[in-house]
């Protein structure tokens, strides 16, 4: 028999029930106080959370170090999802750096002079929508085991540091600053004793910061800095401006020049460097030049020819020419004009020539055919030539490539053709072979290298493997050695390029939603960041967990919204990025894309980034679609109907912007009437039909203290009662990190502010319990909360969750587990068949016994059949029945008792119960034991119904639950 118990502290109930644990008891408790200060120090036990990945796409990697002297080591940052160490050359990876104010890394350093001293940067640094901000820089001085924020909290992104090599207490950290709005703590920041002090050296304006610096490996008062000027807004992406440039300090940055000679100014995107050798050494820089020069285009024309098999074909004729309005058309064959013979280049030279025009210029006979038959035309070969001059059209000159071999006092342009990637602020990163001053690599879509010095460069040397890269380092010991960072994880080649390898075991998916369904056991879906969308099991029969081949692809690009059918698990509906949504049979493999399309004659329509999609609490065919209208399909998204106007504020200098925006962002429908839909966007509005949207009700104005035009996360109704609803907004795209989380119990007439307890981070998703009305669940860009007493009060929910953002939440309806879809880790799970039985008699009780969750057994399978120890797998949930139940103070040893019957009432376990006062879990499996590969899980517990009871004090106490098998031999 295995038995495990844990005990939880009594403390932390006495003080809930105080604090009017039940929404009843709480109903005259004042206004929500400011978020960020947490009302209760001891939370309740709402259990751990297990990681179930995927880890077999990875997710971007912003950067990597080498360990100096130690091959095997290396560091791997990612943009969301903590820093990673290896030590035995990837075959495992230990996360660092996970649970700090933000994980959301820029930058890592290693101290070269000692390996336990790494510096990191936080805040992404590639200008995406999904670009985390930072918390300042951290610094370790024990490997990871501790860590310590040494400053510049407003910094928010982070693009490079580097460390003094010969006093490494002096360290340069290059700090972009604000990405959705203009700040002065950005600039190049130095510290001369270890991260104690701070002193900004560099400082170009409030929209431009220092995105890239490199130190003279010869002379480190030497240093070369890229500022970068960019603001993004949630309609639009300024990524270039005259504040981007290169800065040189001779003096250790009490100095700074811009450097000037053959490099461009203006209007310059995000710059790149790469110092190769010492004093000067030869520095190159990959510089994004988004200047505007006019495009060549052939002269204006009425009308192109070519000789074809003999004879004067018309090519083209211009649009309002002189050529069209004389009756010419494509492919027309001349045969004459005038007195000439149009049967040689000279014979057309003699008779177009130079029209003379004027008042006496006399009209020829054009004879030509046209699909074998004769025509001509009287006309005036001035009227015939006449032409529409043609508007000038400009693009931006590209990137390109500079070097510098005299310490920058001159730069030579290297590449012939535009290299580097779009857009070219998610990029910007170039590195030089160590060994060889010539060879380049060139972070982009692909990776570009050139063995020239840039002048030529190859096309792509890493196409195996996913685009979009940003972080690049060489084997100072063996170019042939390379690590690359990307969108899709990390890789390494041996063979400078030729092939790479692809980590599979760094669980860092970014997920922009999940969604679950109703197969046993249930699976788990969602969209992830340029890694499609991917659905896979929430447990697993292999006894080491869920692995990598478990987990399948359902779509690609940009992957968000994943919404398998409640009633049919084979049907999925995702969407990519701007509106284009899909409907997957799973049974089949095949797709159909399902996107609503206008009228002729109908203005485009708009869809967000991430456009959402609901199926029906009412009918599963009908599903509910968000662009700028609402959309609603009563065959599965076969045929939309247009169920709204235009929903937004269309403001028109948002719609001038870059970005799709005036967009729909949540829509509910309501589970007791399928007349009631609640619509939030990205520009602030909250919309309520009650009549099946025949009319919509804008709420503006009644959520007191949110800033005008906010992006409403959620919008959500309750199941258990008819007049509660919930909106979420968020100040991401502003820079203002203040939860703004509204509740209603009127219908939606008047909302309450409720967030005491929560951290100054902004809300995503709000989800209710479908069993305890009492009980919320939250999830914020720096975790998860839950509160239960209807949102009054918020605490952390679960153990061992990383700071990470929790861009979704699914609570499974059958379960009772809450999965939580991060964008960083991947996907969560956490059991709360405990926590929403936490309420009322059970608290105030002398003893509980809570009810006991059934139990699912699955098929056995093996383990990682002999695969090594480079795999990582999702972890199942504990084997066996867990049986919890509360004491209310401490009993006699002998006095507390827990047994378990079969339904034939013959005991079948007596696990030891704890007598302590507190809340207690009992994990029983029955026994059992195997052979070599050990017991099959939970080999002991046989389906069929049980009875557990728990004696106290000679009192009983009891409750039944089932163990359920989906192993066909078993039922």
């Amino acid at each position: 028999m295995s038995v495990q118990n844990h005990r939880f502290a009594i403390p932390f109930l006495i003080a809930a029930t105080v604090m009017g644990i039940s929404r009843a008891q709480s109903s005259a408790q004042p206004d929500s106080p400011p978020a960020g200060e947490p009302q209760a120090s001891d939370p309740l036990p709402t259990g751990a959370w297990r990681e179930i990945g995927p880890a077999v796409f990875g997710g971007r990697i912003v950067d990597v170090a080498l360990y100096p002297g130690d091959r095997s080591s290396m560091l791997a940052a990612s943009g969301s999802g903590g820093l990673w160490r290896t030590r035995n050359n990837g075959v495992t990876w230990e996360c660092i750096f996970e649970n700090e104010g933000t994980i959301s890394i820029g930058d890592v350093a290693l101290d070269p002079t000692d390996e336990e001293v790494i510096w990191v940067g936080t805040g992404e640094a590639n200008n995406q929508r999904s670009s985390y901000w930072g918390d300042g820089i951290y610094k370790t001085t024990d490997g990871g085991e501790s860590w310590v924020m040494m400053g510049l909290p407003n910094s928010h992104h982070i693009g490079r540091i580097v460390i003094d090599p010969r006093d490494t207490d002096r360290v340069f950290v290059a700090a972009l600053g604000n990405l959705y709005s203009a700040n002065p703590e950005r600039g190049l920041y130095r510290t001369t004793d270890g991260g104690g002090t701070w002193e900004l050296v560099l400082q170009i304006n409030e929209d431009a910061g220092v995105v890239d610096v490199v130190m003279d490996s010869g002379d480190s008062s030497v240093l070369y800095a890229a500022s970068y000027e960019r603001l993004r807004r949630a309609w639009n992406f300024d990524g270039s401006g005259p504040g981007s440039g290169i800065h040189k300090t001779e003096d250790g940055g009490d100095t700074w020049t811009r450097l000037a000679g053959g490099l461009p100014d203006g209007d310059l995107g995000r710059i790149g460097l790469a110092l190769h050798g010492s004093g000067p050494g030869t520095l190159y820089a990959t510089v994004p030049n988004m200047n505007q020069v006019e495009i060549e285009q052939d002269p204006a024309v009425s009308f192109r020819t070519r000789f074809r098999k003999g004879e004067l074909e018309v090519r083209e004729v211009q649009k309002g020419g002189g050529a069209e309005e004389s009756g010419l058309k494509r492919g027309d064959v001349l045969m004459r004009l005038g007195d000439v013979d149009l049967n040689s280049v000279w014979s057309v030279a003699q008779a177009f020539g130079t029209p003379s025009g004027g008042e006496d210029e006399k009209a020829l006979t054009l004879e030509f055919t046209r699909d074998d038959e004769s025509k001509s035309v009287k006309v005036k070969l001035s009227e015939l030539m006449r032409f529409v001059p043609i508007k000038p059209r400009y693009r931006q000159v590209g990137g390109e490539i500079y070097r510098t071999t005299d310490g920058g006092q001159s730069f030579e342009k290297r590449n012939k053709k535009s290299v580097a990637g779009s857009p070219p602020y998610y990029y910007g990163q170039i590195r030089v072979d160590p060994n060889d001053v010539e060879r380049l690599y060139l972070l982009s879509v692909p990776v570009m290298t050139s063995s020239d010095g840039g002048e030529n460069w190859s096309g792509n040397i890493a196409g195996s493997v996913h685009v979009d890269h940003h972080a690049f380092a060489i084997d100072p010991a063996d170019s042939r050695r390379l690590i690359l960072g990307n969108d899709g994880g990390l890789h390494q080649s041996y063979d400078q390029g030729e092939t790479w390898f692809h980590y599979e075991n760094l669980p860092l998916a970014q997920f922009y939603a999940v969604g679950v369904d109703m197969a046993e056991p249930y699976n788990v879906y969602g969209g992830t960041q340029d890694n499609g969308t991917w659905g896979g099991p929430s447990r697993s029969a292999q006894r080491g967990g869920i692995l990598g081949h478990e987990w399948y692809s359902v779509g690609g690009g940009d992957g968000f919204y994943a919404v398998p059918d409640p009633r049919d698990p084979n049907i999925v509906y995702g969407e990519s990025q701007f509106g284009a949504v899909f409907r997957k049979d799973l049974a089949t493999g095949a797709s159909k894309s399902i996107r609503p399309r206008p009228r002729e004659g109908e203005e485009r329509y708009r869809f967000n980034w991430n456009s959402p999609i609901v199926i029906s609490h009412h009918n599963h065919e009908i599903v509910y679609f968000g662009g700028n209208r609402l959309f609603k399909s009563f065959n599965r998204g076969d045929d939309w109907h247009v169920r709204s106007e235009d929903l937004s504020t269309q403001d028109e200098a948002k719609l001038a912007g870059n970005v799709p925006h005036c967009t729909i962002t949540t829509v509910a429908e309501s589970p007791f009437d399928p007349n009631k839909v609640l619509v939030g966007t990205d520009d602030g509005l909250v919309h309520l039909t009650a009549d099946g949207c025949l009319t919509f009700t804008n709420l503006a104005g009644r959520f007191p203290g949110v800033p005008s035009g906010w992006w409403v996360n959620r919008v959500e109704f309750s199941a258990h009662d008819d007049q509660r609803a919930w909106v979420v907004f968020s100040g991401y795209r502003e820079d203002d990190f203040r939860p703004f989380v509204y509740t209603t119990g009127d219908g939606g007439t008047s909302w309450k502010l409720i967030t005491r307890g929560l951290h100054q981070a902004p809300v995503n998703v709000i989800r209710e319990d479908p069993v305890n009305p009492d009980l919320l669940y939250l999830g914020t860009e720096l975790g998860a909360f839950y509160s239960l007493n209807a949102g009054e009060d918020w605490l952390p929910l679960g153990e061992g969750l990383p700071t990470i953002p929790v861009y979704d939440l699914a609570v499974h309806p059958r379960d009772g587990e809450v999965v939580a879809g991060t964008h960083g880790r991947g996907f969560w799970v956490l059991n709360v068949s405990l926590l929403r039985q936490l309420s009322g008699e059970a608290l105030t009780s002398r003893v509980h016994l809570f009810d006991v969750q059934d139990y699912v057994r699955l098929p056995s399978r093996g383990n990682f059949a002999w695969s090594g120890d480079g795999g990582w797998a999702g972890r199942n949930p504990p084997g066996g029945v867990s049986i919890h139940y509360r004491l209310a103070q401490d009993e006699m040893e002998k006095a507390v008792k827990l047994e378990i019957f079969n339904s034939r009432g013959e005991s079948v376990g007596s696990p030891k119960a704890p007598s302590e006062a507190g809340i207690h879990s009992v994990r029983w499996t029955g026994g059992g034991s195997g052979g070599r590969f050990g017991s099959r899980r939970s080999s002991g517990l046989s389906p069929g119904e049980y009875r557990a009871v728990l004696g106290v004090n000679k009192e009983e106490y009891e409750t039944w639950f089932e163990v359920r098998s989906i192993n066909p031999r078993e039922k």
